[in-house]
């Protein structure tokens, strides 16, 4: 990942503050496609770690969320992942399992991830859950948050340069 972050692969489309290039759409898929031609696995790791973990803290988070993440998941020292397909109802939005409640002053966050792309290595989850009033929500879940475990998928055949397990949280705050 780090090597990754070397080249300017995670994250190019976004701000240069926020440790992108800020490239346009265009140059961030001729990127994709150049790394896609070497490996399938890795382009994987680098598109989720750009726009499934990047982007939505850049585009929803507040600053203080950007300043703390993005520079860090830019450069590869952090890797991310994006926690929507549940064991039940896969990428389906829909059926989503998954809640987020609001205990005081804080969430407390209850489900399960599967086919998560770096789940067994990150150090953060955009994880998106149903929240009190059935709205989907997405949360940042920090590795290390008591209740947040990231088993690993063995055995499967495809994207194998890519780390694949599931997510699970029981009564993380």
């Amino acid at each position: 990942m780090k090597k990754l972050g070397a080249i300017g692969a995670l994250g190019p489309n976004l701000p240069d503050e926020y440790g992108g290039a800020g490239l346009d759409q265009i140059s961030y898929g001729l990127i994709m496609q150049e790394i896609e031609r070497g490996d399938s696995g890795v382009r994987s790791t680098s598109s989720v770690q750009s726009s499934l973990v990047m982007y939505p803290i850049w585009k929803y988070g507040n600053e203080d969320q950007r300043m703390k993440y993005l520079p860090k998941v830019a450069t590869g020292e952090m890797r991310g992942c994006f926690g929507v397909t549940e064991p039940d109802h896969g990428s389906n939005p829909g059926g989503m399992e998954t809640r987020l409640s609001k205990n005081g002053d804080h969430y407390i966050l209850n489900g399960a991830k599967m086919w998560i792309t770096n789940s067994p290595i990150c150090d953060i989850a955009v994880v998106w859950a149903r929240d009190e009033e059935g709205k989907i929500r997405g949360v940042i879940v920090e590795r290390g948050m008591q209740g947040f475990t990231t088993p690993e998928t063995h055995n499967k055949w495809s994207l194998r340069a890519s780390k694949t397990g599931e997510l699970v949280f029981e009564n993380v705050k």
